[in-house]
């Protein structure tokens, strides 16, 4: 529906608001007049004002049925506006006829032509006010020169009139008509004047409250206001996207029930908002979605409050800062990264070059002595350990300075396929190990050093094999995308085209506080593990400037995911 039809509605309702307090008014003028009547003839009175004949019943009766008939054709009319003006003109008519039935010069009832005037105004306001006085005054003299020249002969009423009398008559009522008119469409029209300027406000209020709570709904941070008793009463479309829950059913629901420890910052917030120098409140706190999902908000709460400056609740601004907290957790994994490569680069070199002297001095021995059995096995020990540190000190260079990386566009599922042939034969695979390979139709190109990328895949099908001694599946999924798509992208990798491998096992899974440090050198949970491998992971991940997420619950099994920009 345009505006022209919004308007168009809005006047005929308008109109016919007006048409039935019309016929409401007329109702109640003709009841009042025929109850004062009855009570006049009850009481053995002859007359009141008039002489009580069966004509005015009749009369009034008849008008009572014409004013049904009205009020049965309204909704079937289309004309509002002619069909009000032919029941104004109908109106006059009848208190003309109602005059003549009550004694034409000497009826109490032309003053009853007020009333149509007063109609007349309310509807069609000034001209409608001048008209009802001008047709009233026309048809009032007119039944007066009809009386005076005995044309006709109004009940109750002798044939003789004074000219005088009846020219003082009529001045006196068309007076009374015209001022009637002129201050009821001063009224009128004020109030028109008024009401126009009560919808224009209510307009600009609507555009305004509109506007507002555009804006409030546009805000990428959740918005949510509670009264003093915790019970959530507004929040906007962020807040229900951020908690993942539709807004009706929050309403009315109390905001300690989500999030438990915010009672005892409200108290706090209470204490110093009561001091001068009042700041906003800042929080965070853990929040568990329906779906299972750990996320990670930060809260400022500020007092709300009513014209008169008491406190009525508190709103509450709050955002999903789950990735600036993974970002935070990075760049630590990163900086004790950096801090720790420096120290192994220098060490590694220091220990490595005496452990060959070492190593070799040993084998040398071990070909020219002659050792019993107990010599030998111990001989065999010193060199298995040292062929162990020597592989340590291999994969803490590594990782403390890796190769420089050559990248170049490369089909990622041949990589991972070449790693899955050789995987087969290693010695952490065992029976029972099932890999599942990506079924992708097209052929992903990414720009990374393919025998990096060999390295990042060994090891995490290593763990993932050494996470299933009794055997189990690992599937590994390939899938390419850009922002928006899929599951909650990393900051890092917003606005670009990426690719995302998943390695996905069925092991024993990682503790929640283990799964903090396994990128951390060193940290591992095996009896012969280095603690290097995820670390190396980790390393080469991050020098092709993509990611590395982990998802893990114990006895479920573990999820390890890439992310890599294929747009560099």
């Amino acid at each position: 529906m345009n505006r022209n039809d919004a308007l168009s509605t809005e006047t005929h309702q308008k109109m016919l608001k007006n048409l039935k307090g019309l016929m409401l008014g007329r109702i109640i003028i003709l009841t009042l007049l025929l109850t004062i009547s009855l009570l006049f003839q009850l009481s053995e009175k002859k007359y009141f004002f008039i002489h009580l004949t069966n004509y005015f019943y009749y009369f009034i009766s008849f008008f009572y049925l014409i004013t049904i008939v009205y009020a049965i054709f309204i909704k079937k009319v289309k004309n509002l506006d002619r069909y009000a003006f032919f029941q104004i003109a109908t109106d006059h008519l009848f208190i003309t006829a109602l005059i003549y039935f009550t004694g034409g010069k000497e009826s109490f009832f032309p003053i009853t032509y007020i009333f149509t005037i007063i109609g007349s105004s309310m509807i069609f306001y000034k001209r409608g006010a001048f008209f009802s006085a001008s047709f009233s005054s026309l048809l009032y003299g007119l039944l007066l020169l009809l009386q005076l020249h005995h044309w006709i002969h109004p009940f109750g009423q002798s044939p003789s009139y004074d000219p005088s009398q009846i020219f003082y008559s009529l001045v006196i009522y068309m007076a009374a008509f015209y001022i009637v008119a002129f201050l009821s469409s001063i009224v009128s029209e004020e109030l028109k004047k008024k009401k126009k300027e009560l919808i224009q406000k209510q307009v600009d209020y609507n555009q305004l409250e509109t506007f507002n709570r555009n804006i409030i709904q546009s805000l990428d941070s959740g918005l949510l206001t509670i009264d003093l008793s915790g019970k959530i009463n507004f929040l906007n479309r962020t807040a229900e996207k951020i908690l993942n829950r539709n807004g009706e059913k929050l309403e009315e629901t109390s905001i300690f029930d989500l999030f438990p420890k915010l009672h005892e910052v409200l108290q706090n917030s209470k204490r110093k908002e009561s001091q001068p120098s009042s700041e906003y409140q800042r929080y965070e706190t853990l929040l568990t979605n329906p779906q299972g999902e750990k996320i990670y908000l930060g809260f400022s709460i500020s007092p709300l409050t009513n014209p008169d400056g008491s406190l009525i609740g508190h709103t509450l601004i709050f955002q999903d800062i789950t990735q600036f907290k993974e970002m935070e957790e990075q760049m630590k994994r990163v900086d004790t990264m950096a801090a720790v490569g420096v120290l192994a680069a220098g060490m590694a070199h220091e220990i490595r070059n005496p452990l060959a002297s070492l190593s070799g001095s040993i084998q040398m021995l071990k070909s020219e002595l002659s050792l019993d059995d107990h010599q030998q096995h111990l001989m065999d020990i010193t060199l298995r350990e040292s062929e162990r540190l020597n592989a340590l000190i291999t994969d803490f260079l590594l990782f403390a300075q890796p190769p420089h990386t050559h990248k170049i566009f490369y089909p990622i599922e041949k990589i991972i396929d070449e790693t899955i042939d050789l995987f087969h034969h290693s010695p952490s695979f065992h029976e029972g190990i099932r890999i599942l390979r990506p079924n992708h139709q097209s052929e992903i190109r990414v720009s990374i050093d393919p025998d990096q990328m060999r390295q990042v895949f060994w090891n995490l099908f290593n763990n993932a094999a050494q996470a299933m001694s009794k055997g189990g599946d690992i599937q590994v999924q390939l899938r390419k995308g850009s922002d928006g798509e899929g599951p909650r992208i990393p900051l890092s990798s917003k606005g670009k085209e990426w690719v995302k491998i998943s390695i996905t096992d069925t092991g024993k899974g990682i503790a929640p506080d283990e799964k903090e440090k396994i990128f951390e050198p060193f940290f591992t949970t095996k009896e012969n593990g280095t603690g290097l491998g995820l670390s190396i992971v980790h390393k080469i991940i991050e020098n092709h400037n993509g990611l590395v997420k982990v998802e893990s619950e114990l006895g479920r099994g573990s999820t390890f995911t890439l992310f890599l920009p294929s747009d560099e």
